[in-house]
Parts: structure tokens; C-alpha cells; sequence
């Protein structure tokens, strides 16, 4: 049997396409070490306030913590979940559902938790919301308001709600789009009037953690004056 030129470049052609087809679809996940655990062949899912989330071979979900991870995993993630970053910094929530009542207060939500979501709990950078119903008091004009209407979207928790069922009274998370108080950079004043521009990221005690250009500082909140001190108290809660 006999091969000629152009029938052997194809052969070769297809084989390599096949070899290179193979490598591609058998391609093996990452190695991490999480708790001192090494996971072989994980898969890059998701990312929390705590780090990196990976699905192992096992099927279930490690978390890299940020310390642990590679300037490459995380620059890999930043450039396909851009928004996730700023989800999981400002303690985002992932709500998907369907207007169950529209009040004076805000819109009820009937929450409805997507199978695919459900064992790795986050989406982009938000925590899924699992209760029941939510509130949201700012719903923008661009999302369906009407009851019925299928919606999705990310906001943030501002505490709860108490919501009148008819049969029953209950507690129900209260969802706002604004950012929470802490990531907004703002105007301090000290008790001698002089001004800082910075974020109150944290507060323990009579101590804050204040962040600007990057840098964190910690201040005494009993300098600040009494409209920064009650900020600081809102912020804490």
C-alpha cells in the first residue's frame, strides 16, 4: 500500500489535530494545598471574602486563602471575574427569584436558589442568598417590579425587615444597592477640626482601621468629632 504527498500531510494533519484535541480536553486542573491538604487537578470556580474557591476531583469546594495564592491565580481570576473582586470585598449578596409582593418599603423577593450554585454558595464574588424571602428597598427602575416578575441582581444586606405575612410575622433579610457605609471613602474630622479622606474599614473597641491609597492606619475614634464618632458607631454595627 501507498501514500501519496498530499494524502500523507493530511494523515499527519489529522493526527495532530487529534493528539493536540486530546491534550486540550484531558487538560488537568491545578494542584493547591489548603489546610495542609493537597488537592490535585482543582478547578477554579468562584471567589469569597476568604479567597480563591476550587472544585477538587472529589467534587467538593476548598477555599485558597488570598495568602496562600499565587499573584498568577489571582491576576488569572481577576481578568475572567473582574466584578467578583469588588463583590466579595464589600460583602455582596447573589439574589435570584421572583416578586412576590411590591410595598411602600421595597420589593418582597421569593428566592429561588440555582442548582448549579447551591454546593459552592457564591456567584462571582456574591454570597447566594438562601432565606426564603428578602426586601429590597431600592430596587432600580431597570429591573422588572411588577409581581411575577422573574429578577436577579446583587445588593447588599442592611439587616432585617419585619414582614407581615397575614398568618404570621417574620424576619426577613433587608437588601440595599447602595455600598455599605465602610467601603464609601469619606470626610474625618478630628475634635481640632482637621480633615482626613479615607475609608473606616474596620472597628474594634475605641479603635478604627481607616484605609487610603492603599495603606491601612489605625486611629483612635475617641478623637474624632462627635458626627465622626457616631459614623464610626453606625459603621461598627
Amino acid at each position: 500500500m501507498t501514500f501519496s504527498a498530499a494524502g500523507g500531510c493530511r494523515l499527519l494533519l489529522s493526527v495532530v489535530s487529534l493528539a493536540l484535541w486530546f491534550s486540550i480536553s484531558t487538560q488537568a486542573g491545578e494542584s493547591i494545598t489548603v489546610a495542609g491538604v493537597e488537592h490535585r487537578n482543582a478547578d477554579w470556580t468562584d471567589i469569597c471574602r476568604e479567597g480563591l474557591i476550587y472544585k477538587t476531583e472529589s467534587g467538593e469546594y476548598v477555599t485558597l486563602p488570598w495568602d496562600s495564592a499565587t499573584p498568577a491565580q489571582i491576576s488569572g481570576a481577576r481578568a475572567k471575574m473582574p466584578q467578583a473582586f469588588d463583590n466579595a470585598l464589600y460583602d455582596a449578596h447573589y439574589v435570584k427569584g421572583t416578586v412576590f409582593q411590591v410595598k411602600p418599603e421595597g420589593a418582597i423577593i421569593q428566592v429561588e436558589i440555582p442548582e448549579e450554585h447551591k454546593a459552592v454558595g457564591y456567584k462571582e464574588g456574591a454570597k447566594i442568598l438562601e432565606s426564603g424571602l428578602v426586601i429590597v428597598k431600592d430596587l432600580p427602575t431597570t429591573i422588572p417590579q411588577g409581581e411575577g416578575a422573574e429578577i436577579e441582581f446583587v445588593a447588599h444586606k442592611r439587616g432585617t425587615f419585619t414582614y407581615d405575612l397575614g398568618i404570621a410575622v417574620k424576619e426577613i433579610p433587608l437588601l440595599t444597592f447602595a455600598r455599605p457605609l465602610w467601603a464609601i471613602e469619606r470626610e474625618w474630622k478630628n475634635q481640632e477640626g482637621q480633615a482626613m479622606h479615607a475609608r473606616l474599614i474596620a472597628v474594634k473597641d475605641n479603635k478604627g482601621m481607616f484605609e487610603k491609597g492603599g495603606k491601612r492606619f489605625i486611629y483612635d475614634l475617641s478623637q474624632l468629632d462627635p458626627d465622626g464618632q457616631k459614623l464610626a458607631a453606625e459603621i461598627a454595627e
